[in-house]
């Protein structure tokens, strides 16, 4: 059987293994199909400062990630902007426009679409908040997005606690964290819906009636009980499932059986982090 050891040394094998002739990085590139993204970029990135390594051609790297953005500012999404201008910071750079002016264009045309309440738009309204607080940490959020984003807390919050049409861990974990970026208080029947996804087959259940998981859900549970000092009742049986969701290739997969990918294997290293209380979790991931 493997040691830890051998563990994150596959994985960090598996990491630098998708960096694309651009120097960006791609979960698929050994398919024949260099394609770096910006979501892949950034994993690969925040798990490599996690464990101290260099960023192999970072000079090329920024360039790369500062190309996503036209001379206007804009992005060709709000994914994009998102863990693009999250990417360069880890990497101590920044765009070279201000991506603040098509930011609250988004927030304003999102916020004329209030009736749209599911799983993506939370994550938006969560990824253009954090933007907003990365790029202007001390200025105040502007209106529309503080009203845009309680809004859609609003809609999608669960009166026996937790988010989601079906409360689930991983909405969940996004509305706490654009509660923590708003600066609103947690409730404490979350902090009951938390204890109610613990399971000691996979130390967090995706929902408290569920049979499943995967390392998503964990990562979010996880990092909400690292905020509320919660110490999680099986954390044997997360690290058990955190191996499971890795295959010959070193990286890891949302569950078991899954693919590798760049984000799966970000999380399961975060997942790590959280089980430690290792201060690098909060600075990584920004939420």
């Amino acid at each position: 059987m493997e040691n830890d050891t051998q563990i994150w040394e596959r994985a960090q094998n598996y990491v630098l293994s998708r960096q694309s002739a651009d120097s960006g990085f791609c979960f698929y590139r050994v398919w024949g199909v260099e394609e770096s993204t910006a979501p892949d970029t950034y994993y690969a990135i925040a798990v490599l400062r996690f464990w101290g390594m260099a960023i192999p051609r970072s000079t090329e790297l920024i360039r790369w990630l500062q190309s996503l953005q036209d001379d206007q500012g804009r992005y060709s999404s709000l994914t994009n902007a998102s863990f693009g201008v999250r990417a360069l910071s880890l990497l101590a750079a920044a765009p070279l426009w201000d991506p603040r002016p098509n930011l609250l264009n988004w927030a304003t045309q999102a916020a004329g679409r209030n009736d749209t309440v599911d799983s993506e738009t939370l994550r938006d309204w969560q990824c253009c908040v954090q933007l907003q607080r990365l790029l202007a940490p001390v200025a105040p959020l502007p209106e529309i997005m503080r009203s845009g984003a309680e809004a859609i807390l609003h809609n999608m919050e669960a009166a026996a606690g937790g988010f989601g049409s079906h409360p689930n861990l991983i909405d969940s974990g996004n509305a706490w964290a654009l509660q923590r970026l708003l600066g609103q208080p947690y409730r404490p029947r979350d902090q009951s819906f938390l204890h109610a996804c613990e399971d000691a087959t996979f130390g967090l259940r995706l929902s408290p009636d569920g049979a499943s998981t995967r390392l998503e859900a964990i990562f979010w549970g996880l990092l909400q009980m690292v905020h509320l000092h919660i110490a999680p009742l099986y954390p044997q049986a997360i690290m058990a499932y955190v191996r499971a969701c890795q295959p010959v290739n070193g990286g890891f997969g949302r569950r078991a059986g899954a693919i590798a990918t760049l984000e799966g294997t970000f999380h399961a290293v975060m997942i790590t982090a959280g089980l430690s209380r290792n201060p690098l979790l909060q600075t990584l991931t920004g939420a």
